[in-house]
């Protein structure tokens, strides 16, 4: 009996050892997931500041989709074309660079304009493109091209993460869950009912949200 008590006792006092590491470890864990959440906090948030800088650079370009290859010489006088089309002054010395791009399933001229004034006097008026056609703004294009799309649409420059952003909102418009999506100086904005407010959307998770 004597020896089963000193083996009980040695037992025991294991046990203890064993949960006093245990309560170690735990707290050592605690620890290290509260240090990589902080990091993880300082990298989401250096990433955003990085998205922000990238939108930034984007702040004075807009992109215009609808408008082939086949019916311009040149971007510059694709670009003056539809800003002459929508009533808004705009001379060659207002375009700092544009040029031809390829998207994931869509191609499309991308402007920069010398100053964010001008981009947003073109940018506001694009809702005049729904009395603009294709055919009516290129009248010498080749016939081939009559046959695609005859609408020319307008949107900003957006950041990869903004552009999936936007991607995912307009499917949920299209399933009538949203009433409308739209960007202003890179914001992403939805409205859910005639009389709601804007809402800004930054990340998945104001879109999770909704």
């Amino acid at each position: 009996m004597n020896m089963q008590d000193r083996e009980l006792k040695q037992t025991q006092q294991q046990l203890t050892n064993v949960v006093a590491q245990s309560d170690l470890l735990r707290k050592e864990l605690d620890a290290a997931h509260s240090k990589l959440r902080k990091q993880q906090e300082e990298i989401d948030n250096m990433w955003c500041k990085q998205d922000d800088l990238e939108q930034y650079s984007r702040k004075n370009s807009l992109e215009l989709h609808g408008i082939p290859r086949s019916v311009y010489s040149s971007t510059e006088e694709a670009v003056l074309k539809v800003t002459n089309a929508l009533n808004v002054i705009v001379r060659p010395e207002d375009i700092e660079i544009s040029h031809h791009i390829r998207l994931k399933h869509s191609e499309a001229i991308i402007v920069k304009f010398v100053s964010h004034k001008v981009k947003s006097q073109v940018y506001r008026a694009r809702t005049r493109l729904k009395n603009v056609s294709l055919t009516g703004l290129f009248q010498d294009c080749p016939t081939a091209s009559r046959t695609e799309s005859n609408r020319i649409h307008m949107c900003e420059s957006l950041t990869a993460y903004r552009r999936h952003l936007v991607n995912k909102l307009n499917m949920k418009r299209r399933n009538n869950e949203l009433l409308s999506v739209w960007t202003m100086d890179g914001k992403v904005f939805v409205k859910t009912s005639p009389e709601g407010s804007p809402i800004r959307i930054s990340c998945d998770e104001d879109l999770d949200n909704l």
